[in-house]
Order: C-alpha cells, then sequence, then structure tokens
C-alpha cells in the first residue's frame, strides 16, 4: 500500500462508532456550517472513508473514530 501526506484544515468533529455516523451525521456537517463533499473523513489508520462500505469497514475493523477535518481546498 502506497502512504502519501496531506494537509487537512482544522478537525470539526468525530464519529465515536459506525451508530455515532448513522444516527449523526446530518446534524454534524449541519451544526458545523459545512457540506460533507468540503470535508475529508479519516478513520483512525488513516484512511479516507468517503462511501457508507468505507464506514462499514471501519466498524468491521475497529477503526473508529473517524474524524472529520475542513478541506483546504483554495485556502491557504
Amino acid at each position: 500500500m502506497q502512504e502519501i501526506s496531506i494537509k487537512v484544515g482544522n478537525e470539526l468533529f468525530q464519529f465515536s462508532t459506525f451508530d455515532n455516523w448513522c444516527d449523526t451525521a446530518q446534524k454534524k456537517f449541519s451544526v458545523a456550517g459545512v457540506r460533507w463533499q468540503d470535508t475529508l473523513c479519516i478513520d483512525s489508520m488513516g484512511r479516507v472513508c468517503v462511501k457508507g462500505e468505507e464506514f462499514m469497514r471501519a466498524q468491521e475493523q475497529d477503526t473508529f473514530p473517524i474524524r472529520v477535518f475542513d478541506k483546504l481546498c483554495g485556502k491557504t
């Protein structure tokens, strides 16, 4: 597996478990004032989680919490 380093913005919030993601995602993004497309969700192994199946993998492999960061797109 190839490893790269990326810069991210501020950590906005976390999902502690799969159920926490299912139950609170919409509200957490709304309260943070961001769209999910403008964030990076990273599990405890450093893998990006975008699709539901990636969140399910995190549950199966016990790689929660998933931390949610602001993307730096176009920002310096």
